[in-house]
């Protein structure tokens, strides 16, 4: 079996531009938020806009597990979602989770909870995400003994090729430079959930993103209410956060 990279983030942390990163190396079939499908559909666990299920698409926790893991056997996979889509489908699965080379992607809560309100108008704490994350972070470090590669969405955006050079090399795979510009427009990846991506489709490489929120926190005071009580679950990933090597000036 090759090799199986899991990215889990929450909503709006920039994952999307990663995983558009390994799309564009070659090397990897890419799977794009596949448990979405368990959550939203098979068991309906909350509403969302921008929905278009493909036909024929696996909809159980165990169908869409075997689907990504029967492509291990023609080549290495990355694979982007969020734990929320099935977290306990994925702690009473050890096995599955032992077999992932597992990575994790977190974004300040101050600016994705107001990105996350401006595709998602009716946002609601279960789906911000943080929560889950922490959860699974943590049950992934005891079963393992090890802590997982973690990287910030700041880093990313402000040096895109020394962060991903550096979680290449914390996950053992070759750095492709390369890799970090592509052509825009949409991808066969994404066909489910096309208008969460607009920005990913329109660009052109990673960078910073354009926070132009449509709602304010003066205008939505409940988001406030959200970001404090997402912030000590990032806290408690992001304190260890990966930190890229700084070129040092001669």
């Amino acid at each position: 079996m090759h090799p199986s990279i899991a990215l889990w983030s929450h909503p709006r942390s920039l994952s999307t531009a990663v995983e558009r990163s390994f799309i564009e190396r070659g090397d990897f079939t890419v799977f794009h938020e596949e448990f979405a499908y368990v959550f939203f559909m098979h068991e309906q666990r909350a509403a969302i806009p921008h929905k278009n299920p493909q036909d024929g698409h696996p909809l159980t926790y165990p169908d869409v597990r075997r689907m990504m893991e029967e492509a291990r056997a023609e080549r290495p996979v990355f694979h982007k979602d969020f734990p929320y889509h099935c977290l306990d489908h994925l702690l009473a699965d050890p096995g599955y989770l032992r077999g992932q080379t597992h990575t994790f992607l977190v974004r300040d809560p101050e600016e994705a909870v107001l990105s996350h309100a401006t595709v998602h108008p009716g946002v609601t704490r279960d789906v911000l995400g943080y929560e889950p994350l922490a959860r699974l972070f943590d049950a992934v470090r005891e079963l393992t003994g090890e802590t997982p590669v973690v990287i910030n969405a700041a880093d990313l955006a402000a040096d895109p090729e020394r962060t991903l050079s550096a979680y290449c090399a914390a996950i053992g795979v070759p750095f492709r430079p390369e890799a970090l510009r592509w052509s825009s427009g949409e991808r066969g990846e994404w066909a489910t959930w096309s208008g969460w991506h607009t920005d990913v489709a329109a660009s052109t490489g990673i960078g910073a993103p354009a926070r132009k929120y449509r709602v304010s926190y003066e205008d939505a005071p409940h988001l406030r209410e959200f970001v404090q009580y997402c912030k000590p679950f990032y806290d408690h990933i992001d304190q260890y956060r990966l930190q890229p090597e700084k070129e040092t000036v001669a």
